[in-house]
């Protein structure tokens, strides 16, 4: 995807929410009311293992159960460089807190963080109709995104997973083969690796429910910098991902110790390799260290 094909789509959705979300963000009330004022960064509990099941394979079903491939002989995708997070339809002050914690995660695994006022390459739009904005966005610019799902083995079922009615949130990520400068002669290696460029996140206000803003942004953090199945099964893991599947009182503050060695894992092993197999027991073993290291 060329460079003004990804500008026009990001100008195209920037307008879009403005609109969508204009009325709503004129009439927010303060924050305490919209949701649970961010509170201190807390550390939840280790993460508690069934006793009939080895903490090596709860992790490694994790990862192989939230990290998608989407290329044909694809890899996990993740950003190489700056992260710059700009949120659409919040107050000032709110959205300045999910930014932070977008700020926070990306510093976490190495990236850099952009400049105030630079150009956004994470747009959070805050909405009360994510089914229509998602529905308008592909059909409005449908050869765009086409031509981004068009060699992917699910293109199809990716745009109606996206455009899904009744999701709390929902991501959306634009991907480029960069060239690694080697030939990738070998079983382990590939000559390029797969990176996020841009990611768009939707939150739909009617079905988050109350929630705390730190607890928001870790979300979209962890959405953004990974692309995770919205579908996978996170029973009895202590992971913000559980954020909206999980009663009010029990929700968690913030991203976890088990959500941190999740995407310290993404971001430290090798980019190229050429088997999604490899890169996910890669992340599995790296992951499970960080989890046996905090606890």
């Amino acid at each position: 995807m060329s460079v003004m094909q990804t500008k026009i789509l990001t100008g195209a959705l920037l307008a879009a929410a403005a609109i969508a979300t204009s009325a709503w963000a004129q009439d927010t009330p303060s924050a305490s009311e919209t949701m649970d004022a961010p509170g201190q960064i807390t550390d939840l509990d280790p993460i508690v293992v069934d006793g009939t099941r080895r903490l090596s394979d709860i992790v490694g079903s994790f990862v192989g159960d939230i990290s998608t491939v989407h290329e044909r002989n694809g890899q996990i995708a993740r950003f190489d460089g700056r992260i710059c997070a700009g949120v659409i339809g919040l107050p000032a002050a709110q959205a300045q807190v999910v930014n932070d914690r977008v700020a926070r995660a990306a510093l976490l695994v190495g990236l850099q963080v952009g400049r105030p006022e630079c150009h956004p390459n994470v747009v959070v739009v805050i909405t009360d109709d994510s089914d229509k904005l998602a529905a308008d966005l592909v059909a409005r610019h449908k050869l765009t995104f086409q031509y981004h799902v068009a060699y992917q083995e699910r293109g199809p079922e990716l745009l109606a997973e996206f455009q899904r009615p009744g999701r709390a949130v929902r991501w959306w990520h634009l991907t480029e083969r960069d060239e690694m400068g080697h030939d990738g002669g070998s079983r382990l290696r590939a000559a390029y690796e797969t990176d996020i460029f841009r990611a768009i996140i939707l939150v739909d206000t009617r079905r988050t429910g109350p929630v705390t803003l730190e607890a928001l942004g870790d979300y979209v953090a962890m959405t953004a910098l990974a692309r995770l199945s919205p579908d996978a099964d996170l029973a009895g893991l202590d992971t913000v991902l559980s954020l909206f599947d999980t009663p009010s009182d029990q929700r968690p503050l913030s991203m976890t110790g088990w959500d941190e060695a999740y995407l310290k894992a993404v971001y430290s092993g090798d980019a190229d390799t050429r088997s999604q197999w490899l890169q996910q027991r890669d992340i599995a073993n790296r992951m499970l260290r960080g989890v046996r290291s905090r606890n």
